[in-house]
């Protein structure tokens, strides 16, 4: 390639933000377009009506069988999406299934538990309130013994009073 004043110019105007003005564009591009046309002489008969027409009706085909391919993914695209769509209502559904049946056994089971502790506690509330009538009357017998000695040593205690106080009595008025 060789090199070229203008095009030098031109390439420093783009770099630098420099305005061309019209008249040196359109020579830019008109020397651009000779050496395009210099280097490539036989461009013009490489490509040729019937060849740009077949080559639409390849690219036309092509669009057309992949818009049809298209078409079917998208087809079974949404055949598979709607079973996805019924297996996973279905699995819901079981699941939901499955939460009733743990809920219902789980409820009943609470009851029962319920029940018996309800049971334990009543047995445990008599078993206590008999222990404690036990120990009610037996802490009422050994008072009524406590009792009863306390009488009878106060009893004693008294009568031994009542002779020592009459024989002091009897000692001094005699």
């Amino acid at each position: 390639m060789s090199t070229n004043p203008k095009r030098e110019h031109f390439i420093k105007a783009i770099l630098s933000n420099e305005k061309l003005t019209e008249e040196e564009k359109s020579e830019i591009i008109s020397d651009m377009m000779d050496e395009f046309r210099s280097n490539y002489p036989n461009l013009e008969h490489h490509a040729t009506k019937q060849d740009v027409t077949e080559t639409e009706l390849k690219l036309t085909k092509e669009i057309e069988n992949t818009r049809k391919e298209i078409k079917e993914l998208d087809v079974k695209l949404t055949r598979e999406m709607k079973e996805l769509d019924l297996k996973l209502t279905k699995e819901i559904e079981n699941t939901r299934k499955e939460i009733k049946e743990l809920d219902l056994k789980l409820t009943k089971e609470i009851k029962e538990l319920d029940v018996k502790l309800t049971k334990e506690i009543k047995n445990l509330d008599l078993k206590l309130s008999k222990e404690i009538k036990e120990v009610e009357v037996r802490l009422t017998e050994k008072i009524e013994k406590i009792r009863n000695d306390t009488l009878k040593w106060t009893f004693m205690f008294w009568v031994s009073q009542m002779l020592a106080i009459g024989s002091i009595l009897y000692k001094v008025f005699s």
